[in-house]
């Protein structure tokens, strides 16, 4: 099985510009709490991402899932001039969302007067 190195799990924790995404990954069946933890560590690392604790049967003897996190990195979308922090709060929630995002919080100008970027996930 694939390990992060602790380093590199702190940053992917502590970072603000990382989001986590959690799915659920079909993992056959599992039959108890002791199987899904030899099971779905594994499946977690092969989709890159970790294991969250979490499982459930969604076909009784036929399958069952993993929930797993995985980091999502913010990215920058344009938004037209923002003028303040005050004007970043009424318009970068609103792209975000237009992107099936979430605003972080940050915004920066890349082109005075014309065009400003909010940082979304």
């Amino acid at each position: 099985m694939k390990r992060i190195p602790t380093l590199l799990t702190l940053a992917l924790l502590t970072s603000p510009s990382l989001a986590f995404a959690q799915q659920a990954v079909e993992a056959g069946p599992i039959w108890n709490q002791q199987h899904a933890n030899q099971v779905c560590p594994a499946i977690a690392a092969s989709q890159g991402g970790e294991w969250t604790g979490h499982w459930w049967t969604t076909v009784p003897n036929e399958m069952s899932v993993c929930q797993i996190s995985i980091a999502q990195p913010a990215r920058a979308v344009n938004a037209g001039p923002i003028w303040n922090q005050q004007h970043a709060n009424q318009v970068c929630p609103a792209i975000a969302a237009s992107q099936g995002g979430e605003w972080t919080g940050h915004w920066w100008t890349t082109v005075p007067n014309e065009m400003s970027v909010c940082q979304i996930r």
